[in-house]
């Protein structure tokens, strides 16, 4: 097959291919075409339904932006959500706060205990009160007091600098957590960094001795009056302990478990209504690496609220990395 242009006659058979592809590409032109006609014919087909739906789709959002209150209404219905510590969307946890402000029974007090440490791990807590001294935990080990010699100091530093830079563990510090608490207390006292580097290390030791050593003092004060609490706990319960129970008992007096809850700032609280007189708030928190044991005397009169704060300082026994 062939044809002339210009007076040059060109074969075409060579052109065979192009001309199939051609008339490929305008067959699926015309089924495109016809495609879009039956679209277009089936969108306009139901005119009259489609200015009911309009108008009802109106007439729903006119109700909606005419009646605010009831958008409220519903909006409250829906409990709020808030971004939890652990980074996935939570309600908010009620702490049992507000009824605080509930009008108490004549003749009748309210205490409200609050766990307020800050090892908050998957912890396994109770707390119960006591109308009477319960006898304390035997002690596992006594804790010992901190070398607050300068020497000695220095070489923990050492220590302490080598080993938090292989591993700086949250759970598990390498020197208990006395230590992590007073190196921490010490280095924003200073006003100095951590040293990175070997050079730096030794004049950062020195430096940091008296700064240490105020804060060993203070860690030690506070574990000499934790083991002067304790056996104060334990000749309590050993002299008065089965007098005080029978009194109790004849009172009509048990021990009273708190139902625990966790609030907006993630610590455990919870209350109980209790007679007036004395009461031994008594309390285990248990984490991954640390014990705690608290057995507080408190004193409550008629109609008074009383909020108690369990802490570290004032725990009567810690177990454990401390």
């Amino acid at each position: 097959m062939a044809t002339y242009l210009d007076g040059a006659m060109i074969s075409l058979s060579k052109f065979q291919k192009d001309w199939s592809l051609q008339g490929i590409g305008i067959l699926q032109a015309l089924v495109m075409a016809v495609a879009f006609c039956s679209i277009a014919q089936a969108q306009t087909a139901p005119a009259a339904g489609s200015s009911d739906t309009v108008a009802s789709i109106s007439q729903n959002t006119s109700q909606r932006t005419a009646s605010p209150a009831g958008t409220a209404k519903a909006a409250s219905a829906s409990p709020a959500v808030q971004q939890s510590i652990d980074g996935e969307d939570e309600p908010p946890l009620d702490d049992g706060s507000q009824d605080m402000n509930v009008a108490l029974p004549e003749g009748e007090a309210q205490l409200r205990v609050r766990i307020s440490v800050p090892h908050q791990v998957r912890p396994s807590s109770m707390i119960t009160l006591y109308p009477y001294p319960p006898r304390p935990p035997k002690l596992v080990r006594i804790i010992p007091k901190i070398d607050d010699k300068p020497k000695s100091i220095r070489q923990q530093l050492l220590n302490l600098g080598y080993s938090q830079r292989a591993s700086d563990s949250k759970l598990f510090p390498p020197a208990g957590w006395r230590w992590k608490y007073i190196l921490k207390a010490a280095t924003e006292k200073s006003g100095t960094r951590p040293p990175t580097n070997i050079i730096t290390m030794y004049p950062w030791t020195h430096k940091m001795v008296p700064y240490v050593q105020a804060e060993i003092k203070r860690i030690n004060d506070i574990e000499a009056d934790r083991k002067v609490r304790y056996q104060s706990a334990v000749r309590d319960f050993e002299e008065n302990g089965v007098d005080l129970e029978n009194e109790a008992t004849q009172k009509g007096l048990a021990p009273i478990e708190i139902n625990l809850k966790r609030g907006s700032t993630k610590l455990l609280s919870g209350e109980a209504t209790v007679v007036p007189g004395t009461w031994y708030v008594v309390a285990a928190h248990k984490t991954a690496n640390l014990k705690f044991y608290w057995q507080m005397p408190i004193t409550i009169s008629a109609g008074e609220r009383t909020t108690v704060q369990l802490t570290q300082t004032n725990a009567l026994v810690i177990e454990g990395t401390w």
